[in-house]
């Protein structure tokens, strides 16, 4: 364990929470223990008093409840203000509360998700940039902030969620109590993690936990017993003299409040029915914490066990509860999936919570019980692992209602639903609705403060109620400046598009002077315009004039920094200019080095004018090797430097089987390890089970292909690029509606029917998608998704296209036992030849088409002797050779050697490869789960033949088949099979993703992720990095669902040097 602490300013310590002035809500939740009960009354009657409109909330997880701790604004108050985060406009507003007449603003440098904190005069907030921020409560000035990424470790930015952020976001909400903020910072634990306490005073360092990111004997998910790391996203609380970091889909931690220590971790194991699950929300007061709406006991350790364990035998079910306590009552919702959880208002005496009805429970008769069959309620009988004891909490009473609880204000609870607020009176007896107004919208937070009830809409909006008085409720729109006259930026920036032909993606403007430039791109095309300069005060009011306009956050940004030596990440701008030529005519080498490593592969283009323009320099600087793919070229008075084609040595993941070759690898040869974060991104989740979704990956797109949907995004930045919906699957789907419900109900199941079909066929090149299930090839263009034209099978053939293999010009697959060869713009039919079995399998390349007629081994035939394997000639269709023996085949075009799961062949004559003294008898093929039972032929990883299982690993040289080092093993831990390149090997590893480098065979797993199932493993290492879309749907676990691309560490930094 490493931190480090200064005790004494904490050895006064007192475990009640922060002081609140009356009529204040400082927190998100009200306190420090966020049990979101006031002690202060509103007035009996409420009138809306003023409304005020913010951009629609953009949340990191749009689809996972368990990580919706950004759904809505989070606003808190303090006095006669109102301060608004804003995970849009990366903001914080403070508003008059009369009013809600905005009174200042202060940016930040990236979205600001979590609610602040006010105390003494002063806000405090975190960012996706890293920092927690300390600014003047009266106006916005900024007192201190203080970085999440500890002194000595090198910041990086990257891309999460759409916005370029800091690869070490604040996601551990801040809590403050006795005058001590806490947050965390650092999503991934490979990248790094790290818990910290401030004196909110000064920002000094009262301790930082910076070893929360790899525990030993943490990860009990599935039972693997190694370790795991924190991954705080969610408000962080405080019970007692524990401090709570919420983790996300993992359990929650808890640390010793005064020095940083953790207490004993486990990330659980929510897969399973009625398991604690993970989630963002922690609440507590007294004894009691409530965590994804199951409610336990701190005091008392739980002595679960499995139902299966022998008494003498130690069980690990303990582990898999937040903080090894006991849980007196489980989540209604919590079943195999937690759809939804309650948020209950917690006093010292009851618990307020809607459950299919509003109830309040006695928190003082809590009563634990063992389970017995005849207390087992109707919706925990299908629990896998049911807890052995609960509790039983007298209900003071119950309402019929189907609102919501919020808040609790004095006597009274206020809850909501579409369209309605309440307040309930809950002093008497029985509880009564005492007061009602309609609003636009659905509730999603509220807040009670200063004589008001707020109330923030999911839709984006804040309704403020207080006293009745005289006159119309104020409303506040969201303003839009009109656009400026044109100028000189309106024609210069239309002639900086058209010359770049660039009308989306990301665009940076490195050095601004107006910052018109930035606001005519973001106005004339689809870009992200990300604006960068050292000076604050430009920086400052450019942001004021974007955000004036209705374009900050949503289509521009701005950043301080060097242009220059600014952190941004590799490959992530499709353009790249600047407002101030004249301030780099000292620094041409180093704008041209900078701007190079932002550009994007295949097409990214950097623009210069003015004095910059100067093709014949440009071409002098970019000679050297840290230009590769660089060309030149002049646009009337605009020179472009363009990075054109793929990263060198990269390669596509453009069929089933990596390429038209069936190397089962992909040549990519620019990947390796070790890797960083590019970016990450969960905007889509798609299913982790076979038959459910294919994947490719070919010029700078990865295409997903699910039952009636096609869909491209950017492998760089993980952007949508298009997407169109297909006739396609067992249940085709059209419109949004529908597909997303039958997404959901499949997300419900872990190992849904097949949607697709087991003939339909995926391939992606440069400039074409083919398509098919049937007789009939579809083909799209890659750029646009629009379909462009069929290629169908002869009309005597009925059986649908399989094998397909696209190579130069050539489309070639087969249909029952006849082998075609097409031309792929065309349609032509070029040659067909009728084989002699219907089982076929066919590999392209080096100008032959090689061909096995599959023995069936299930038939008792001998793969070495039935069947057979031939090469036809590709141009003509001729015979070249043929032999004995039909099994699965793949070819290696550099080496012109065909392997099969019986041997290895040479491709211009059939003749078997002489073999090494030491080599093995064959097989050497992989096995496992969805594949078939004999295996298919090991990947072709260049010279090298990799073969195992899917905890296994030999690696041979093709030609001599002699082995290279010893065999790997390792524990995988899931049903994930194996997928490769030419330097790696990608897996599971004791539940994570993983991938293993072929030289030094170090395996590295990615702490947090986990890749999808069997022959669904979504790790492609190809166009240079590491492509993990997020195929988790279906999974319950502990792992967090985004999409992720990892780049090689080497190119991910740079060389700032001048």
């Amino acid at each position: 364990m490493t931190w480090h602490s200064v005790a004494a300013p904490l050895a006064a310590v007192c475990l009640a929470t922060t002081l609140v002035q009356a009529g204040d809500w400082p927190q998100f939740r009200y306190d420090a223990g966020r049990t979101a009960a006031s002690p202060h009354e509103l007035p009996a009657e409420l009138q809306l008093r003023w409304t005020r409109t913010f951009p629609t909330p953009q949340p990191a997880f749009p689809q996972e409840v368990r990580l919706a701790y950004d759904t809505s604004y989070e606003p808190v108050v303090s006095g006669h203000t109102l301060f608004v985060p804003s995970m849009v406009t990366d903001s914080v507003t403070a508003l008059d509360t009369e009013t809600g007449v905005e009174r200042w603003r202060f940016f930040a440098e990236g979205p600001v998700r979590f609610a602040p904190v006010v105390w003494e005069g002063r806000v405090y907030f975190v960012s996706d940039d890293g920092y927690l921020y300390c600014v003047a409560a009266a106006d916005g000035a900024l007192h201190w902030k203080f970085r999440g990424l500890p002194a000595g470790r090198t910041e990086r930015k990257v891309l999460g969620h759409g916005r370029l952020v800091s690869l070490y976001p604040a996601r551990g909400g801040p809590v403050l109590v006795d005058g001590v903020v806490y947050f965390a910072a650092g999503l991934w634990p490979t990248e790094g993690v790290f818990v910290h306490a401030l004196d909110a005073e000064s920002g000094t360092v009262l301790w930082s936990n910076t070893s929360v990111d790899r525990i030993a004997e943490s990860n009990w998910d599935h039972g693997v017993g190694k370790s795991a790391g924190l991954t705080p996203q969610g408000y962080l609380a405080v019970l007692g003299d524990r401090l709570i970091v919420p983790c996300g889909m993992q359990l929650p931690a808890f640390l010793d409040l005064r020095t940083g220590a953790v207490q004993h971790y486990t990330m659980g194991w929510g897969g399973r029915v009625g398991l604690p699950k993970g989630c963002w929300f922690a609440a507590g007061i007294g004894p009691y914490l409530s965590h994804a709406g199951d409610l336990y006991d701190i005091t008392r350790r739980n002595d679960e066990r499995f139902a299966d364990t022998a008494a003498d035998k130690e069980d690990y079910k303990p582990l898999l509860y937040p903080g090894g306590w006991t849980r007196l009552d489980i989540e209604r919702a919590n079943q195999r999936e937690l759809d939804s959880f309650r948020e209950p208002v917690l006093t010292s005496g009851a618990i307020y919570e809607s459950d299919e009805r509003i109830v309040a429970r006695d928190l003082t008769r809590v009563v634990l019980r063992p389970r017995t069959p005849e207390s087992i309620p109707p919706h925990r009988r299908d629990d896998r692992y049911p807890d052995n004891v609960g509790a039983t909490l007298p209900a003071l009473w119950e309402l019929p209602s189907q609102l919501q609880v919020h808040i609790k204000a004095g006597r009274r609870l206020y809850v909501g639903g579409a369209g309605v607020v309440e307040a309930i009176d809950v002093a008497g007896q029985e509880p009564e609705v005492v007061w009602r107004a309609d609003i636009a919208g659905t509730p999603h937070r509220m807040l009670a403060a200063d004589d008001k009830l707020f109330v923030v809409t999911a839709e984006g909006s804040i309704c403020a109620f207080a006293a009745p008085q005289a006159g119309e409720a104020a409303t506040h729109a969201l303003a839009q400046a009109p656009p400026p006259e044109a100028d000189m930026w309106t024609e210069q920036s239309g002639a900086i598009l058209r010359a770049a032909d660039v009308r989306d993606g990301y665009a940076l403007v490195l050095g601004i002077d107006t910052g018109r430039l930035v606001e005519e791109l973001a106005r004339q095309s689809d870009l992200h315009v990300i604006g960068i300069d050292s000076d604050l005060d430009t920086v400052t009011a450019l942001r004021q004039r974007l955000f004036d306009a209705g374009l900050y956050g949503t289509r521009a940004t701005v950043l301080q920094g060097d242009p220059v030596r600014y952190p941004f990440p590799p490959y992530l701008a499709s353009l790249v200019v600047t407002e101030t030529p004249a301030d780099f005519a000292t620094r041409e080498a180093a704008l041209a080095r900078a701007a190079f490593h932002a550009l994007r592969p295949y097409g990214g283009v950097a623009c210069a004018w003015g004095m910059l323009a100067d093709r014949h320099g440009i071409e002098t600087v970019v000679q050297d090797a840290a230009f590769p793919g660089a060309q030149v070229r002049e646009a009337g008075d605009l020179a472009l430097l363009v990075r054109s084609g793929p990263l060198p040595d990269a390669a596509d993941w453009s069929h089933a089987e990596a390429n038209a070759a069936s190397t089962g690898a992909s040549q990519d040869e620019f990947i390796r390890a070790p890797m960083a974060v590019l970016w990450f991104d969960a905007a889509q989740r798609w299913h982790k089970y076979p038959g459910q979704v294919l994947v490719r990956v070919a010029s700078g797109r990865l295409v997903i292909l699910e039952e009636g949907f096609l869909r491209a995004s950017d492998v760089y930045t993980g952007r949508k690029l298009w997407e169109a919906e297909v006739s396609i699957g067992v249940h085709p789907l059209t419109g949004a509606h529908a597909r997303q419900a039958v997404r959901y109900a499949r997300h419900r199941v872990w190992g849904p029917e097949p949607s697709l079909a087991p003939h339909t066929e995926l391939i992606v090149v440069a400039d074409a998608i083919y398509l098919s299930d049937g007789t009939s090839c579809r083909v799209f263009d890659p750029a646009t998704g629009e379909l462009t034209g069929r290629i169908d099978l002869p009309a005597d053939l009925t059986e649908p296209w399989m094998n397909l293999r696209v190579w130069d010009d050539c489309l070639v697959g087969s249909s029952d036992r006849h082998i075609l060869c097409l031309d792929r713009r065309t349609g032509q039919l070029i040659w067909r030849v009728e084989a002699a079995r219907a089982a076929l399998d066919l590999a392209v390349g080096g100008g032959r088409v090689f061909c096995a007629e599959l023995a069936d081994p299930r038939r008792g035939e001998d793969e070495t002797r039935d069947g057979s394997l031939f090469a036809l000639d590709l141009a003509t269709g001729q015979r070249a050779w043929h032999r004995a023996g039909g099994t699965r085949l793949r070819y290696s075009p550099s080496l012109d050697v065909v392997v099969t799961t019986t041997g290895c062949y040479q491709g211009r004559d059939g003749e078997p490869l002489p073999q090494h003294a030491t080599a093995p008898p064959a097989p050497r093929v992989v096995t496992g789960g969805f594949l078939p039972k004999a295996g298919v032929p090991g990947y072709i990883a260049g010279t090298k033949l990799l073969t195992g299982n899917e905890e296994t690993l030999q690696v041979y040289d093709i030609v001599s088949a002699a082995p290279i080092g010893e065999p790997v093993s390792w524990f995988r831990r899931g049903c994930t099979g194996t997928r490769a390149s030419t330097h790696l090997l990608t897996t599971r590893y004791h539940g994570n993703s993983a991938w293993i480098d072929l030289d030094s065979r170090q395996i590295t797993p990615f702490l947090g992720i986990r890749p999808g199932c069997a022959v669904n493993n979504n790790l492609y290492p190809a166009n240079g990095v590491m492509n993990m879309p997020n195929l988790t749907g279906g999974c319950t676990c502990n792992y967090a669902p985004v999409s992720m691309a990892c780049a090689p560490a080497g190119v991910v930094t740079r060389d700032y040097a001048e």
